[in-house]
């Protein structure tokens, strides 16, 4: 009888403390809608959100998402409105305010072009010279691609509208998130697809990462917790399974 009451408080002990059997935290998760990342009507939301709510729930979370501006996101986070930033790239002045997470996804910036189009080769910007380039307004690019003088940036404000203009020669090229890209093609451009291909080297790899205000008393606790349960993640094979779910 003893030994059976030694085992049962030690049981008892091991749920109150476990966050995955213990009492789910609600956790408010702000984000701009981006397809295909975050989205009302995607499945699951969106990529980044099936990431991020899966991780934020293995780690003990029971998130809700909202969707908003991009200044409504970061200023609600920094007050306290919303307890995390969905989606956002480190930079160290954000990183004054914020804790980081590790990334959990990769956006790669890359440039397509026509495959009928001039033999085009992507290394450095020396290699872009005397092109036409379509470019999307207030878009954070490089800044050596930004101030570069070797050739000519047309823009507009959306990325369906650069990849129209190449499609009809308009341009010689459109940077633009590679997922993205392939998104907008298979929603709204499929008969352009065999015509155009995209150039490997990328302009930009940028980590995506979740962040809390440092004003949050719990900030390093869902940070250290998230990141343990990506890395579970990784590990039994969810992470890769997520993504392929949302490949394009």
């Amino acid at each position: 009888m003893i030994h059976l009451k030694t085992v049962l408080l030690a049981f008892l002990a091991f749920i109150a403390s476990s966050p995955v059997l213990s009492q789910t935290v609600a956790v408010t998760v702000a984000a701009k809608e981006e397809l295909p990342y975050f989205g009302r009507n995607l499945p699951g939301q969106g990529l980044s959100a099936e990431i991020v709510r899966t991780a934020l729930e293995r780690a003990g979370y029971s998130p809700s998402f909202v969707f908003k501006t991009w200044a409504d996101t970061y200023e609600g986070a920094q007050i306290g409105v919303y307890d995390i930033v969905g989606s956002i790239w480190y930079t160290e002045e954000r990183a004054k305010e914020f804790a980081f997470s590790e990334p959990y996804l990769f956006h790669e910036i890359k440039f397509i072009k026509r495959k009928d189009g001039q033999a085009i080769t992507f290394k450095t910007l020396d290699d872009l010279d005397g092109l036409i380039i379509g470019t999307v307004k207030g878009y954070a690019y490089r800044d050596d691609f930004l101030q570069s003088k070797k050739f000519i940036r047309v823009q507009q404000n959306h990325l369906l509208q650069n990849l129209n203009a190449l499609a009809l020669g308009e341009i010689d090229l459109t940077p633009g998130e590679a997922r993205k890209i392939r998104y907008v093609l298979n929603e709204y451009m499929k008969g352009s697809i065999e015509k155009l291909e995209m150039l490997p080297t990328p302009l930009i790899r940028r980590g995506t990462h979740i962040a809390v205000s440092r004003t949050n008393p719990k900030h390093e606790e869902i940070i250290s917790r998230f990141n343990k349960a990506l890395q579970e993640m990784k590990a039994d094979g969810t992470y890769d399974r997520i993504v392929e779910k949302h490949a394009y």
